[in-house]
């Protein structure tokens, strides 16, 4: 809620209340002078009652005496127990009347509770002390039996002057005053009434207008939340160019909290000159329709360097006059970036397939001289017999065979490194494709008496190119035959690690220092001068990473130290009964999914 609109909502409330307190004001003042008027009408009622009760007595007499216990107006008249003048005082005026005998009622039409006059009883209070103690008339309220009563009284004297008793006339205050009393309840309800509404009214409008700002404060809320999930910096300006809003975006490019930021201008938060430039800009977008759009360096608060774009637009009241704007930044840093590493990768692919062609037609190139070579060399080594010859022809076919494999296992690295070289995911038999690559090097392990172990499990299925990992069996276990123990043992196993399997190709060979196991997968990189052989080319396992990185694996080589045997590791993603169903799906009627 604005500071307006709070304004407000307190001055409907404050006149709601001052209505409120007024009205009840005013019928209390009111009341009470209904109050007041009843009383003066029940003292001037009382006088009139009293001038009628002596106007009675003066009828039977003047003279008033106690004779034997009794109380006589003139010459016979005995008013003990005599209730005649009371009676009529009461059927005239309305009025209660006692004669007191003493402080002691001798005639009353003042009943008890079962309706019984109450003869006998004494007058006491503030008009026994007005009569018999000051011999004066007492004019008041008075509590008779229990009752109060608007009530007069005054001192009866006998011919001495003696006060010997009084007379009493009174009225009930419930039975004068029930008028007054229907019209105070009456008027309390209707100001009980009155200010439960008004109440009502202020608690409905106080509920309501909460429940507004709950709801625009969720709303606010809500909004502030979208804007700081979106990572774009995003901010809000006020006509006169300060920030009142933005995200959490926004705060970490300037380095300040929202609450730090509000009120100030660009000025106060970046150099001159590009304060000045955006506050140009801004004062362009005020004066414009549409949205600004235009490219700029950026620097963070982390002191960052970033291209950045700017998107800027204004907004106006309902009369046309703009009251801020809004902006986003856009960080194409990273965009840039991504352009120039794939122009980058572009080039690099353009490049690959070159060095491609390159090596096909360098292949092919010197396969051609090398096919007579391979034909005319036997051929030549039959009509030798000269030893010394004989050896210098041994190392040209060495030489001949090296350069046959060198160029066949760059041609394949070359292929398994391209694009072509990511395989298709299907499930494929792991012990079945170790089979392969075990027949691939057969004669190597057979040559030095190497036995070869294949306990990987017939039921475990990867995904994955047959061919490929067939490939990646064939220059593991061709590693192994090749430095593996003379008549020694070469053992493959496998085994499942969640959705991996991890295989390894053990040997009990000469094994490798622990700096040298990072760097076998290297392309031409042999650990020692043992290894320098000419019969290796150096790439079989810069193939098998390629191999296994085109699996999404990892591969990596352990060993406890030379001399004590080496094992290759590599992993590859575990077919699941899903892939195979899929893999069947696909297959069509009378196919083979094996």
């Amino acid at each position: 809620m604005t500071i307006k609109g709070k304004k407000h909502f307190l001055v409907l409330i404050l006149s709601a209340v001052a209505v409120a307190l007024i009205m009840m004001v005013a019928d209390h003042l009111m009341l009470r002078q209904i109050g007041s008027e009843a009383v003066r009408q029940a003292t001037r009622q009382q006088e009139s009652s009293m001038s009628m009760f002596w106007e009675f007595m003066d009828r039977k007499g003047r003279n008033f005496r106690i004779e034997d216990g009794k109380l006589f107006i003139g010459d016979y008249y005995v008013i003990n127990d005599n209730n005649e003048m009371p009676d009529k005082i009461l059927a005239i005026t309305g009025s209660r009347a006692t004669v007191f005998m003493g402080d002691v009622r001798i005639a009353t039409n003042v009943v008890h509770p079962d309706g019984s006059r109450a003869i006998g009883t004494r007058l006491t209070g503030p008009a026994y002390d007005a009569v018999f103690r000051k011999g004066t008339s007492y004019r008041g309220e008075a509590n008779i039996l229990g009752i109060p009563y608007f009530t007069a009284y005054d001192p009866i004297r006998n011919s001495r002057g003696e006060v010997i008793g009084a007379l009493f006339v009174g009225v009930k205050q419930s039975e004068y005053l029930a008028r007054y009393n229907q019209i105070n309840l009456k008027t309390t309800a209707i100001n009980g009434t009155l200010a439960a509404i008004f109440l009502l009214f202020a608690a409905l409008l106080i509920l309501n207008r909460r429940r507004s700002e709950e709801a625009t404060q969720e709303q606010l809320a809500f909004q502030q939340l979208l804007l700081d999930t979106i990572p774009s910096p995003i901010f809000s300006k006020d006509r006169e160019g300060r920030y009142n809003g933005c995200n959490k975006a926004f705060e970490e490019y300037v380095g300040l909290r929202r609450n730090e930021l509000i009120g100030k201008t660009v000025h106060d938060l970046w150099p001159k000159e590009l304060a000045d430039k955006y506050h140009e800009m801004d004062m362009k977008v005020m004066e414009t329709t549409g949205t600004q759009t235009y490219e700029s360096p950026a620097r963070y608060a982390d002191g960052s360097l970033r291209d950045v774009i700017f998107h800027k637009a204004h907004f106006r009241d309902h009369k046309g006059l703009p009251l801020g704007l809004v902006g986003v930044l856009l960080d194409i840093t990273e965009r840039k970036a991504a352009e120039s590493e794939r122009n980058k990768l572009e080039a690099e692919k353009h490049h690959s397939r070159m060095m491609e062609a390159l090596m096909v037609q360098l292949n092919h190139d010197l396969r051609t001289p090398l096919t007579p070579l391979f034909a005319l060399f036997p051929m030549i080594r039959r009509k030798v017999h000269e030893p010394q010859v004989e050896r210098m022809l041994d190392i040209c076919q060495e030489c001949i065979n090296q350069v046959q494999g060198l160029v066949g296992k760059s041609l394949d690295l070359i292929r398994l490194s391209s694009g072509a070289g990511r395989p298709d995911a299907t499930p494929v038999g792991l012990a079945a494709v170790a089979e392969c690559g075990m027949g691939a090097v057969a004669s190597n392990l057979k040559k030095r008496g190497v036995s070869c172990l294949n306990e990987i499990d017939p039921l475990i299925r990867v995904l994955g190119s047959s061919d490929q990992l067939a490939l990646l069996f064939q220059n593991l276990l061709s590693n192994a035959a090749r430095y593996a123990a003379e008549n020694g043992r070469v053992r493959i196993s496998a085994e499942i690690k969640d959705d991996q399997v991890e295989v390894s190709v053990q040997d009990d060979g000469e094994g490798l220092d622990p700096q040298h196991l990072p760097m076998v997968f290297y392309e031409f990189y042999k650990a020692d001068r043992a290894r320098h052989d000419l019969n290796t080319q150096g790439l079989g396992l810069a193939i098998c990473k390629r191999i296994v990185a085109n699996h999404g694996g990892r591969i990596w080589a352990e060993s406890p130290g030379k001399g004590q045997g080496c094992t290759m590791f590599f992993t590859v993603k575990l077919a699941t009964l899903e892939h195979r169903e899929s893999c069947l799906e696909s297959v069509p009627a009378g196919g083979d999914a094996s």
